[in-house]
């Protein structure tokens, strides 16, 4: 089986194009470089779909978001449009199902924003902006501000879910017909232990369940909706490191397989992906083991389709590195093959 890989990246010099078209030829359980895209600077978070792939343009001034036609034969990616954003340094993007409109989150600036999409797949417009206020536990280092890192759609879609790392909150705002954002009723908010650092979440089980890195506290938060889904409670705190790991980290991404089984977090510092077995009846995690990374900074990481394969974005290492998955266990295997990628920051896999 072939995979087409979507990698983004920070541009410069050494790398002035940024988003990486890469095949994992499953069979040969190799990776080769199909082509590379700049029209979009910094794009570190890229959204795929079946027939389109935006890309966010992680800048210190000046937003930009940035979409591509994809050709559902080979991969490749044709340039429709950029439209200007609010805020600065972007680093999260959601397409919302449906795919007329979309959110983002500024992390520099501590704001969050949606926007909309034509027809065509091309970006129309800012619909909404809401720019978040305060200080944090750390506020003379990480949490002097703001900083919003994640933005998710709740599932029927009344409400969307942002994670503040400078606030220790993951605020959440009601959705509007055309994307506006109100702030919702202070017993929805999800509020966090002090300098816990909120990075990343997904809902498992139709919102049953949220799951969430805390980057600066190095542990994933299991929280359950209650009040028929209008807030979340949390059921537990479990660390991302060895009990005996003493050195610097920050926990990053985090992914569930396939079928929902298994979660993996990533760990930069350690530079390794912790594995948990889930509980399918509490939704609880149980740590099950650590693996290398095999690169420095492990920021992303994706499970391919077939739930057989783990592709880990290094960003400070620069790689792409390909392991295999055993479906019955979690576990991961040794190195199979990496690929060079600039400052690669995320990644993703789907079918040809």
């Amino acid at each position: 089986m072939v995979f087409q890989v979507y990698a983004g990246s920070y541009t410069g010099s050494d790398d002035p194009d940024g988003i990486y078209q890469i095949e994992l030829d499953t069979k040969k359980e190799k990776l080769r470089l199909i082509r590379t895209y700049k029209e979009s600077d910094n794009p570190s978070f890229l959204e795929v779909t079946e027939d389109h792939l935006y890309a966010v343009s992680e800048r210190e001034e000046d937003g930009m978001v940035s979409a591509y036609k994809r050709d559902r034969t080979d991969g490749t990616l044709t340039f429709l449009n950029s439209i200007p954003t609010k805020g600065n340094s972007m680093c999260h993007l959601n397409i919302w199902p449906g795919g007329r409109y979309f959110s983002a989150a500024n992390y520099m600036s501590g704001s969050v924003f949606t926007g909309s999409i034509r027809e065509d797949g091309s970006l129309e417009r800012v619909q909404d902006f809401c720019q978040h206020e305060g200080t944090g536990y750390y506020h003379t280092t990480r949490q002097e501000g703001p900083h919003v890192h994640c933005t998710q759609l709740s599932e029927e879609g009344k409400y969307l879910y942002v994670s503040d790392l400078g606030l220790d909150q993951v605020f959440c705002y009601e959705v509007g017909e055309d994307a506006s954002l109100t702030l919702a009723k202070e017993s929805a908010q999800i509020r966090l232990p002090k300098g816990e650092g909120p990075r990343h979440f997904i809902f498992r089980n139709r919102g049953r369940f949220l799951y969430l890195t805390a980057e600066l506290g190095n542990k994933v938060f299991v929280y359950e909706a209650k009040d028929g889904g209008k807030a979340y409670q949390e059921i537990q705190a479990i660390s991302t490191l060895p009990e005996d790991y003493t050195e610097e980290n920050t926990t990053a991404d985090l992914h569930f397989s396939r079928d929902g089984k298994f979660l993996y977090a990533s760990n930069r510092g350690m530079d390794s992906i912790v594995l948990y077995e889930v509980d399918e009846e509490t939704g609880q995690l149980k740590t099950k083991g650590y693996y290398d990374a095999y690169g420095q900074c492990p920021r992303n990481f994706c499970i391919t389709p077939d739930n057989r394969y783990v592709l880990i974005a290094n960003q400070v290492s620069g790689n792409i590195v390909l392991c295999r998955r055993n479906e019955e266990t979690g576990e991961l295997s040794e190195k199979l093959d990496e690929l060079s990628a600039g400052q690669v920051s995320f990644v993703t896999a789907g079918n040809v």
